[in-house]
């Protein structure tokens, strides 16, 4: 381990020397908050290389000390110059995720020479100030008052993976867990959202702006208006990915890194546009699309075609309740109405990726096209619908319906347990849950995607059937105890031995 001291406190660093030896750019990677350098872990390969590489624990994350002061985002910053001076870095890209990259803008606004390029991974450069404040307050309320992270860190852990294996999951647990929880809401400050949309602004820099596409907390939507912040600016989604893309898609994302820095320089040419011509457009666009949702508020549709797609307990679609029983054994319908059903929409790209995994990208494009045609004319047999449900355009699929879903309902009445208090009645939901539990969630489905889902609830039956052994084993209720353990250990055999020394 390798420190260096700034005043008070040790900051925890790594220098990565390329493969090449005759490589001299360097990256300097910042870490998101709540997290620790390892969370590069997975995509240094892709970076090493070519590139020198500088990554470092933020103060009070990792094996840098916190401080005795509050942490803030003045001194993260100033921590960064610190280390550039300190180590000789006379040219560098800056790489930032999450919370980290508030930093790196605050550096980028004061656009020091020897920085040559700024990347952000997830970094929510604008986000609506009062829904900030309700997450962090929720955030909070699972801390317990300050005590432990474990319960958020759990949560977190949980969703910002896609999907979140072991490796992953044992990255992001030991990075977590050395965060307190003073440290982490220190510096989860959503009055830092105004001031960076502020300074993007005046960051003279090519930036880049990368999230993932299976990101629910910071969906894509939310970094496009990022790029009216700053002319330059360029926003790529990565498919199939959530907030950590560099764990998610770590060579797709070391690609498109390094094809930016290699361009450097942007290519659009605004000399032959009025600039005033970027704010008109956007002002409009914006004030013509709320207009149209008060327009839709205030007038709603007529008619809205009900979906209803139940898989748990057999496959069964109906269409504004009539069922729809035969045809779905070809050309993929059946995958791919049920991932439409779970994710609303997808891209084209990504469907044949998922669909035909094993062919070529063109061939299964042009296998998609095909049952795109037959899914379109399995659930357009009504004469009656308001429109077409299956919606879709050069590069999206969508679905236009109400849905309804045995198994996206189910789930939910998962994800609304785990957030009950210590209960008789959360006691009972997960009684109830455990006896709608289904062998497979969806049979006949073998998709990566429809694996993980299964792999996911299973992993829930067993937190929810030890949650009751230890609930039973309270009430001193040993039949009840075991049976519950039982249905765990079916499971996560790795349990057999834990029950009986706990006896």
């Amino acid at each position: 381990m390798v420190f260096i001291k700034k005043g008070c406190i040790n900051i925890h660093y790594e220098w990565i020397k390329a493969e090449n030896p005759h490589a001299k750019e360097v990256m300097v990677l910042i870490h998101a908050v709540g997290l620790d350098m390892h969370s590069w872990d997975l995509i240094l390969p892709y970076l090493r290389p070519n590139y020198h590489i500088l990554r470092y624990d933020l103060r009070g994350h990792g094996k840098s000390d916190a401080g005795i002061e509050k942490c803030t985002l003045d001194q993260l910053c100033d921590d960064l110059s610190f280390l550039i001076e300190e180590l000789n870095i006379s040219s560098f890209h800056l790489v930032c995720h999450g919370y980290g990259g508030f930093a790196g803008i605050q550096l980028a606004a004061k656009n020091v020479v020897n920085l040559q390029t700024l990347i952000l991974m997830g970094v929510p450069v604008h986000y609506p100030k009062q829904l900030g404040d309700e997450i962090v307050k929720r955030q909070k309320d699972m801390t317990q008052g300050g005590k432990t992270m474990m319960p958020l860190v759990e949560e977190i852990v949980e969703c910002i993976c896609y999907p979140l294996t072991e490796e992953k999951g044992k990255i992001l647990l030991r990075s977590c867990q050395q965060v307190s929880p003073d440290v982490y809401f220190d510096l989860f400050n959503t009055d830092d959202f105004y001031k960076s949309a502020k300074r993007l602004r005046e960051i003279t820099v090519p930036i880049l702006i990368l999230s993932g596409s299976e990101d629910a907390l910071y969906p894509p939507e939310l970094f496009c208006v990022s790029l009216n912040f700053n002319l330059d600016a360029r926003y790529y989604t990565v498919p199939l990915a959530s907030f950590m893309i560099q764990m998610d898609q770590p060579q797709l994302v070391a690609e498109w890194m390094i094809q930016f820095i290699d361009k450097k320089k942007p290519d659009r040419n605004y000399k032959i546009i009025d600039l005033d011509y970027q704010r008109q457009l956007t002002s409009q666009l914006y004030s013509e699309i709320r207009g149209l949702l008060r327009q839709d508020e205030l007038e709603p549709p007529i008619y809205i075609n009900e979906l209803e797609v139940n898989i748990m307990n057999g496959f069964q679609v109906k269409i504004n309740g009539k069922r729809i029983d035969s045809g779905w054994g070809k050309r993929k319908a059946k995958q791919l109405l049920l991932y439409l059903v779970f994710h609303r929409s997808a891209t084209r790209d990504q469907l044949s990726d998922l669909l035909w995994p094993e062919v070529e990208l063109e061939n299964a494009r042009n296998r998609l096209r095909v049952s795109i045609h037959y899914l379109k004319n399995l659930l357009e047999t009504e004469k009656n619908q308001s429109s077409e449900i299956l919606g879709t355009d050069r590069e999206h699929l969508f679905l236009r319906a109400n849905i309804r879903s045995d198994l996206v309902d189910y789930i939910t009445a998962i994800k609304e347990a785990k957030g009950m208090e210590e209960s008789e009645k959360k006691l009972e939901r997960y009684k109830q849950l455990l006896i709608e539990r289904t062998e497979n969630a969806m049979p006949g489905i073998y998709e990566e995607w429809a694996l993980n889902l299964q792999n996911w609830l299973e992993r829930e039956w067993t937190e929810m059937a030890l949650y009751l052994v230890t609930r039973y084993k309270q009430k001193k209720d040993e039949n009840n105890a075991a049976y519950y353990f039982q249905i765990a250990l079916s499971y996560d055999s790795s349990l057999e031995p834990l029950y009986p020394s706990s006896t």
